[in-house]
C-alpha cells in the first residue's frame, strides 16, 4: 500500500508541476522523476510476424507483447515524466479505415490495395488488445470486393458474379456437415442454386494457444440466383434474396436442433453477397494474413479495402465478433444501444404489410422489395433471424439495422444519415445548404439516433465511405493522391509509401461529418457535396411544410386529475418515491424540458 501511495504521490506532484512550469529541454530537468526502485520493469519487445521475419509465433507464446516507441527511448536514464500508467499504458480506443482506388486495375482492382490495407491494419496493432496469451487478438479483419480471379471456376457466362459467403463452422466433421447440409436445403428451397463449398486455405499453426483452442472450420460458399431474378441486371434482388435466405439459416439450425453446448458451436456467416466478402477472426493485425492464405494470393485483387482492429470493450472476444462487421467497421460504442433496439422493434412492428403474406417467397424481386420494406422482419422467429437482440454486440446490431436499411432501397450515405444523425440546428456549415437540414428534421420523426462515440467506415460493394457520430470524439484523417486513391484511417503515418508530394487533398473529419467515394465511377464527394446530393433527391423541406403540425405550448390545467389517495396508489404501484417526484418531476414540470444532474 505505501509503494502505491508512493507512486500517485509522486504522479500527482509531476502533473502539477508540468501545468506550472513551460515545456522545455531546458525546464524538463526541474520535473520530479520516478525512482528507480518503482519504476516498473522494461519489458522484452514481441518481433513483428511476417513472411520474411525469422521469428514464428508459436516461438514466442511466452513472451509478452510490448509496444516500442518510434526512436530509442531508455526510461532508466530519462529524465521525461511519462504521465500515471493508467493513461500512459492503456490505448482503447479500435483501429479502423479503408483504402480505395476504383481507377487502377479495371473491373477487379489490384492487389497493391489489400496489400495497402493490410499494411496499414499492421500499423493499428497498438489500437487493438490482445488475449492473456500474448498472441491471440481481440479481433481483426478486412472487407474487400469479391476476389473474382479467386473464384474463376465458379463463374459462367450467364452468371459472371454468383453469390459468395464466408461461413464459420464447428471443427467435428459430422457437426459440420449437418450444417453444411441445412444450408444447401435453405438454399434449394428459396430457388438460389447451390454451386459449391470451397474450404478456405488457412495456416492454425501462427494462431496463439486461445485463439486456436476457440478457432472454427473456415468454408466459403457459392450460390447462383434464381432463373425468376434473369433481369436483375443490378443484382439488387439477388443481393435482397441472399440478404433474407441468410437470416433463414440460423432459424432452420434451432429448429433441427443442431446445437451444441461447448465450444465448437460457432456457426456464422461473415459475409454473403455478390459485391463483398470479409476475412476476420480472433488475431493481431499481423497474424491475419499469415491465418488466411487467401491474403498472399496475387489473384486476391480489389478497389477497396476496409480494415478493422478490434479492442472490446464491453464483449468477450469471439471469432464472430472480430470486424468489420456485413456492411460497417465500427471504432466506438452506441451509448443508446437499449433505447435504439427498443425503437427499432416498435418501428418494425409498425410496418403495415403483414408478414405471413409474404415471407414465402424470398426470391421474386417485387417480393423482397415488399419484405424489406413493408414487412416487420423482427417478430417472426418461425422465418427469418431478428434482425436486433440483445445478445449480440451494440456493433453487430448497428450493422444489422444499417444493412436492412441498404437492402431497401437506400443508398448507404443515406442509410447513414439517418441513422446517425448531425447536429444540424443551428449549425452555420449548414446555413447555405436548407435541403440537409430539412432531410434530419424529416427523418428525425422517423428514426431514432444512434449515438456513439463513433467512427463507421461502410461500403455495400458499390461506395464506401466514412462518417463520424454527432459527438465526433474519434480520429478520423482522411488523403487522396494523384492515382484516384482515397485512404482513410484512425491516425496519420500507417499506409506505407504515401509521400506528400502525391497527396492532392488531405483533412478530417469532423462531428457529424461524412466522406464517400464512388467505387465504380470514381468520384469522391465531400460532407456538403455528398449530403446535399442525397437530401436533394426529394422535398422534405416542402413535406414538411405541408403535412408536419407543431403543438404548441398549453397552459397548464388548473384542475386535479387525481386526489391524493389515487395518485399516492398510482405513484407507488409504477415505483416512484419522494426523491423521485421531488428531483425529477417537479424539475421537467417546472423547466420543461428532460432532468439533467
Amino acid at each position: 500500500m505505501r509503494l502505491s501511495i508512493a507512486v500517485v504521490a509522486i504522479n500527482a506532484a509531476a502533473l502539477a508541476s508540468i501545468g506550472t512550469l513551460a515545456f522545455s529541454p531546458s525546464r524538463l530537468s526541474q520535473l520530479p522523476r520516478v525512482s528507480k526502485s518503482l519504476a516498473p520493469q522494461t519489458e522484452e519487445v514481441l518481433p513483428a510476424f511476417s513472411s520474411k521475419s525469422n521469428v514464428s509465433p508459436s516461438s514466442a507464446y511466452n513472451r509478452p507483447s510490448h509496444l516500442s516507441m518510434g526512436y530509442k527511448y531508455d526510461p532508466k536514464n530519462s529524465n521525461i515524466f511519462d504521465g500515471p500508467l493508467a493513461l500512459t499504458k492503456e490505448r482503447d480506443a479500435c483501429g479502423v479505415g479503408f483504402i480505395a482506388n476504383p481507377i487502377q486495375g479495371g473491373e477487379y482492382g489490384t492487389h497493391k490495395v489489400l496489400q495497402q490495407g493490410l499494411a496499414a491494419l499492421s500499423c493499428m496493432e497498438h489500437r487493438g488488445a490482445c488475449g492473456g496469451d500474448g498472441v491471440s487478438g481481440d479481433g481483426a479483419g478486412i472487407m474487400t470486393m469479391i476476389p473474382w480471379k479467386l473464384f474463376e471456376e465458379y463463374r459462367t457466362e450467364n452468371v459472371p458474379f454468383p453469390g459468395v459467403g464466408m461461413v464459420f463452422l464447428p471443427q467435428d466433421e459430422g457437426r459440420r456437415n449437418s450444417i453444411k447440409t441445412l444450408i444447401e436445403d435453405v438454399c434449394r428451397d428459396n430457388e438460389l442454386e447451390f454451386v459449391a463449398w470451397r474450404e478456405v486455405p488457412v495456416d492454425e499453426s501462427v494462431l496463439g494457444p486461445m485463439a486456436r483452442d476457440a478457432v472454427p472450420a473456415m468454408w466459403q460458399m457459392v450460390v447462383r440466383p434464381s432463373k425468376r431474378l434473369e433481369d436483375d441486371a443490378d443484382r439488387l434482388g439477388f443481393c435482397r434474396s441472399l440478404y433474407l435466405v441468410r437470416r433463414r439459416f440460423e432459424v432452420e439450425r434451432k429448429k433441427q436442433g443442431l446445437w451444441w453446448d461447448d465450444d465448437d458451436n460457432v456457426v456464422y456467416v461473415a459475409s454473403l453477397s455478390s459485391r463483398t466478402i470479409v476475412y476476420k477472426g480472433m488475431v493481431q493485425s499481423c497474424i491475419l494474413p499469415e491465418f488466411y492464405l487467401d491474403l498472399k494470393n496475387p489473384d486476391y485483387t480489389t478497389k477497396f479495402c476496409i480494415y478493422h482492429r478490434r479492442f472490446s470493450t464491453n464483449t468477450v472476444p469471439k471469432w464472430p465478433l472480430a470486424q468489420p462487421m456485413r456492411v460497417l467497421g465500427h471504432n466506438g460504442e452506441i451509448n443508446t444501444l437499449l433505447g435504439n433496439m427498443n425503437w427499432i422493434r416498435a418501428r418494425e412492428k409498425s410496418k403495415g404489410l403483414p408478414a405471413s403474406s409474404q415471407l414465402e417467397d424470398l426470391v421474386s424481386y417485387e417480393s423482397t422489395d415488399n419484405i424489406v420494406q413493408l414487412c416487420n422482419t423482427q417478430d417472426v422467429p418461425d422465418v427469418l433471424e431478428p434482425l436486433v437482440d440483445p445478445g449480440r454486440s451494440d456493433s453487430a446490431n448497428l450493422d444489422g439495422v444499417f444493412e436492412l436499411m441498404c437492402r431497401s432501397r437506400h443508398r448507404t450515405a443515406c442509410a447513414l444519415m439517418c441513422l446517425v444523425p448531425t447536429a444540424y440546428e443551428d449549425e452555420p456549415a449548414l446555413a447555405d445548404n436548407p435541403e440537409i437540414t430539412d432531410f434530419y428534421r424529416f427523418h428525425g420523426g422517423l428514426l431514432e439516433a444512434w449515438d456513439g462515440p463513433a467512427l463507421l467506415v461502410y461500403s455495400d460493394g458499390l461506395s464506401i465511405g466514412a462518417s463520424l457520430d454527432r459527438n465526433g470524439l474519434r480520429p478520423a484523417r482522411f488523403s487522396r493522391t494523384k492515382d484516384g486513391s482515397v485512404f482513410v484511417m484512425s491516425e496519420t503515418g500507417v499506409v506505407p509509401e504515401l509521400y506528400e508530394a502525391d497527396i492532392i487533398e488531405k483533412g478530417r473529419l469532423g462531428p457529424g461529418q461524412m466522406i464517400n467515394v464512388d467505387l465504380w465511377s470514381g468520384e469522391f464527394k465531400d460532407n456538403i457535396a455528398i449530403k446535399s446530393e442525397i437530401a436533394s433527391r426529394h422535398p422534405y423541406g416542402e413535406w414538411m411544410e405541408r403535412q408536419r403540425r407543431d403543438i404548441p405550448k398549453m397552459e397548464p390545467p388548473t384542475e386535479r386529475i387525481y386526489d391524493d389517495e389515487t395518485a399516492m396508489l398510482a405513484q407507488a404501484t409504477f415505483g416512484w418515491g419522494l426523491e423521485d417526484i421531488g428531483m425529477q418531476i417537479q424539475d421537467m414540470a417546472g423547466g420543461g424540458k428532460e432532468t439533467t444532474y
